[in-house]
């Protein structure tokens, strides 16, 4: 007996020994989900039920497809509206209904958007044809498959028996996938010293050992395309654009002529007037007729009033938005026009996704009706409600120009005297939007007027006003005056001063030497063209001295 209970005790210890090993942690496979789970590439993506299945229908959530699909994915909670943009197509959907839009002619759908747990979930037929993505379910191993097409990996097969998957670079981590058979197929995503990062086919994701896999180089012939803002520098002529400001209905048509250079004219008739999206229209069918016959092309003017809480209150709503493009493409229509230009400015920072959403809805229901598309956008400063509140970037993509009105650099009110805008000044604005906006799809926006300031000291403090004035204006004060003009290199422009009593008047003067200098920047930088802030402002030699540059 004594001899008898040492041997069990070591069989005992063997056993657990043996036990203990087959079973350790570190080597255990890991059982495929019992649930439907996401795998986007090589990344699976577990957390917040990112995929759901019904009759055999795969739908995506709302969140999964905005992060890894589609960043300009709208989604209106308090309407309750998924709306999908692109540059040929607005796509509006209700959730549980079965209407939906495209460019605002309604259809029927079969799978409905729905809303489980308030997540929403959209099905796959709604969206897979608007991108470059493969999307597959496998029943085996439960997983849905998102994979990029426009994506190129190495390819890989396996060589040898034995060969596992696993959840990290250690042979002593569990294995998802356990003795992979010889020539099974597997995308290879990156590489290790001893280990490459792959994925099955059907949506296994993990760690093999280099020496298992072979991988097979394929040479890709690579499609080059070109963009569309090549494309538009190529076949688009040079946009010289001039604002015609109107202070109300056009009544007289008498005062139309030819003007040198110009091939497009924005009159400023429209603009939003209250929270109902009401539209002011100060147009005139004649003025249309006798600028076509010259051969211009007409993108009106259309404002928001600068009104930031009626900014608000329009494009915070998604039926609104749709309102309110329905009644300016119904206008502009009407009157036949070949483009508009949209003047939102003094918008609250807050709404700076719902201006970029409205243009991204606006810009495909014209160009369906062939119908450039253009908006306003300040040089970029600290400004929140002036400048921050313009994604550029954005809405670049989105629009065929972006005019950069590169003057006020000081403004009416500013403290200190200075240049409507300087060459310096002008020229560093446009660098620095170079990195947000593709420099052919810019406009450079100059101005027609200079500022005269008017220095004085008030009890000991410095005091300054200005006022401005168009180029004959300038030109009689500065005549009436006696005034020296000097040239300047640094701002471009003719500075000159004059002192009376106890007031110095200032001017740094916009002419058509200054502005064929700010026009040499279009050829030096490859701008889309150039826009004139306002028609009525300049002398007559301005028109030729900038088309004499521009052609």
């Amino acid at each position: 007996m004594k001899k008898v209970i040492p041997f069990i005790i070591i069989l005992s210890i063997i056993g657990s020994l043996i036990f203990y090993w087959s079973n350790k942690p570190n080597n255990q496979v890991i059982a495929l989900s019992d649930e439907i789970y996401l795998v986007i590439e090589d990344k699976v993506i577990g957390e917040n039920n990112p995929v759901i299945l019904e009759d055999k229908i795969i739908y995506l959530s709302y969140d999964i497809i905005k992060e890894y699909i589609d960043p300009n994915l709208f989604y209106d909670e308090g309407e309750e509206t998924i709306i999908f943009t692109n540059k040929e197509k607005v796509k509006r959907y209700k959730i549980d209904s079965n209407k939906a839009s495209i460019n605002n002619k309604e259809f029927y759908i079969t799978n409905l958007i729905k809303k489980i747990d308030n997540r929403v979930y959209i099905p796959l037929d709604i969206f897979i044809n608007d991108y470059n993505i493969d999307i597959s379910y496998f029943e085996d191993t439960k997983a849905v498959v998102l994979d990029y097409k426009d994506n190129h990996y190495l390819q890989g097969e396996t060589i040898l028996e034995g060969g596992h998957i696993r959840t990290d670079l250690d042979i002593k981590s569990p294995i998802i996938l356990k003795d992979i058979l010889i020539s099974t197929p597997l995308i290879v995503y990156a590489e290790y010293e001893n280990w490459y990062r792959v994925r099955t086919y059907d949506g296994i994701s993990g760690f093999i050992e280099k020496r298992y896999i072979k991988l097979n180089y394929t040479k890709d012939t690579f499609k080059v395309e070109i963009e569309d803002n090549q494309q538009l520098s190529q076949n688009n002529p040079i946009i010289n654009l001039t604002w015609d400001y109107t202070y109300g209905k056009v009544k007289n048509t008498d005062n139309i002529n030819f003007i040198p250079g110009i091939n497009v004219i924005s009159p400023t008739w429209f603009s939003i007037t209250d929270n109902k999206g009401t539209i002011l229209d100060k147009g005139n069918f004649e003025y249309v007729v006798k600028y076509k016959e010259l051969g211009y092309e007409i993108w009106p003017l259309i404002n928001n009033n600068f009104d930031p809480d009626l900014t608000h209150e329009l494009l915070s709503s998604s039926s609104m938005r749709e309102k309110l493009i329905k009644d300016i493409i119904n206008i502009y229509g009407e009157y036949g026009f070949q483009g508009i230009n949209l003047d939102f400015e003094n918008v609250h920072l807050d709404d700076k996704d719902f201006l970029t959403q409205f243009v991204r809805e606006l810009y495909p229901i014209f160009k369906e009706r062939g119908m450039k598309v253009s908006i306003d956008v300040t040089p970029i400063s600290t400004s929140e409600n002036w400048s921050l509140s313009f994604d550029r970037e954005r809405l670049s993509e989105t629009v065929d120009y972006i005019m950069l009105m590169a003057y006020d650099q000081h403004w009416a009110s500013s403290p200190v005297a200075g240049s409507v805008a300087q060459y310096s000044w002008v020229e560093k604005s446009l660098i620095k939007v170079f990195e947000v906006i593709p420099k052919e799809k810019i406009i450079l926006g100059v101005p027609f007027y200079s500022r005269l300031w008017k220095v004085e000291n008030v009890d000991e403090t410095e005091k300054v006003s200005s006022q401005a004035l168009s180029m004959e204006s300038a030109k009689e004060f500065i005549e009436k005056n006696n005034i020296q003009l000097q040239w300047d290199e640094e701002s471009g422009q003719y500075y000159g001063e004059t002192k009376k009593e106890d007031i110095t008047y200032k001017i740094w003067l916009e002419d058509a030497k200054s502005l064929n200098l700010k026009a040499t920047l279009i050829h030096k930088y490859g701008l889309g063209g150039i826009a004139s802030w306002r028609k009525g402002f300049e002398t007559i030699d301005v028109w030729n001295s900038i088309d004499g540059v521009l052609n």
